[in-house]
């Protein structure tokens, strides 16, 4: 994800539990309910993403990272609004998210199996042609959609197919 941040300013949304080790070329915010130990960003700040606008004030950034955050709020809609509007008008959001039809996902779906890949923390999940149609419906236009690859045993095999891809990575500007 780190790779496809442009421009000089970097906000982290949801960073606290795996901060990004590599944007040290940038002036980095992370934002997240907890504080994050250790981490060598500019700035952290601790607050509910619904008030994000108002714990941010004025600022804006180049780019806004959102990694395997978004299914964890309940109205998507609204969090990509409120990100756009943290954004320059030439930014950049670059959001990952988990795929349902991700290998082993869909097959423990098929087996209606909630021990593993069913998470309560988890509110949404969403198919890659949705997130696009989130994204375009919000605001956004999609410059590229990144397959992460398929999840097997604790090892991520890369395969360049968005359809299987056990995580996506949506890159995209303002419209």
């Amino acid at each position: 994800m780190a790779g496809q941040a442009r421009g000089g300013s970097v906000l982290d949304v949801g960073h606290a539990q795996l901060p990004n080790p590599h944007l040290d070329n940038f002036h980095v915010t992370g934002f997240d309910r907890r504080r994050a130990e250790g981490v060598s960003y500019q700035a952290q700040v601790q607050g509910d993403i619904r008030d994000i606008r108002e714990l941010l004030g004025d600022e804006v950034f180049d780019t806004v990272l959102c990694g395997e955050f978004i299914e964890h709020v309940e109205d998507p809609y609204a969090l990509l609004r409120s990100l756009k509007e943290l954004m320059a008008s030439d930014g950049r959001l670059v959001l990952s998210t988990p795929n349902p039809l991700g290998f082993p996902v869909v097959l423990l779906e098929l087996l209606r199996n909630k021990s593993f890949f069913y998470t309560e923390d988890h509110t949404h999940y969403f198919l890659p042609r949705w997130v696009e149609r989130m994204l375009t419906s919000t605001g956004f236009s999609v410059i590229d959609v990144i397959p992460v690859g398929l999840w097997c045993a604790n090892v991520v095999v890369p395969l360049p197919v968005v359809a299987t891809s056990y995580q996506v990575v949506y890159v995209a500007e303002h419209q």
